[in-house]
């Protein structure tokens, strides 16, 4: 009985820093941020915080880790959807479900590297089905599109979610066309110079990549 007493009082202490680390970093990031103002905001002692945790970065990384598993287990779903608009959408609800964690861990005091984990998520998949459509296009040039589309896609994510992240098949059906056709989706491209069918092929055959 006394275990489970334990057990609760630490699970609530965990959960209070939690929330007041997540808090704190609408603010500003977990580097500016002292354990006496961490527990202040959690209502807990120092030596309780030393209790659970060596440092506010070492929450924040349990934090993420787990946001970040529970992130990956949803990438199985995403793999079964039949189209790209369809992984967008699944992909899209599964952080609104999620929006106040993600929009602090995604927001501009959050962990620019753990950013750029979780933009790692979907590399493999984007790498094998683009190959497969593409053949002849050279790994590097594949990269470097991954790159481009992934930070682009996920500047996009950061505003949505701060905006609400409303209008979710919308947002899906714009990706799909930006990661599909690019800028010709939403451009005249009779109106760019030099043509584009000149230019793409040699990046496509992996010349000038």
């Amino acid at each position: 009985m006394a275990n489970m007493k334990d057990n609760r009082r630490s699970q609530f202490t965990r959960e209070a820093l939690r929330r007041a680390l997540l808090t704190l970093m609408l603010e500003k990031p977990v580097n500016r941020i002292t354990v006496k103002e961490l527990c202040d905001a959690a209502d807990i002692n120092r030596g309780t915080f030393y209790a659970h945790y060596g440092s506010p970065e070492q929450l924040l990384a349990q934090i993420e880790n787990e946001f970040y598993l529970d992130l990956l287990g949803e990438v199985t779903t995403f793999q079964q959807a039949e189209d790209v608009e369809r992984i967008f959408v699944q992909a899209l609800t599964a952080l609104r479900d999620r929006r106040e964690l993600a929009s602090v861990l995604f927001g501009p005091n959050g962990d620019r590297e753990f950013m750029a984990r979780v933009i790692r998520v979907a590399h493999d998949m984007c790498i094998v089905q683009w190959s497969g459509v593409s053949p002849q296009a050279s790994r590097e040039v594949l990269e470097r599109l991954y790159t481009f589309l992934a930070y682009g896609v996920a500047r996009v994510l950061q505003e949505w979610l701060a905006s609400g992240a409303e209008e979710t098949e919308r947002l899906a059906a714009m990706l799909t066309d930006l990661c599909n056709y690019g800028v010709s989706g939403f451009v005249d491209l009779e109106r760019i110079d030099p043509p584009v069918e000149h230019r793409f092929p040699r990046f496509v055959q992996g010349e000038g990549a």
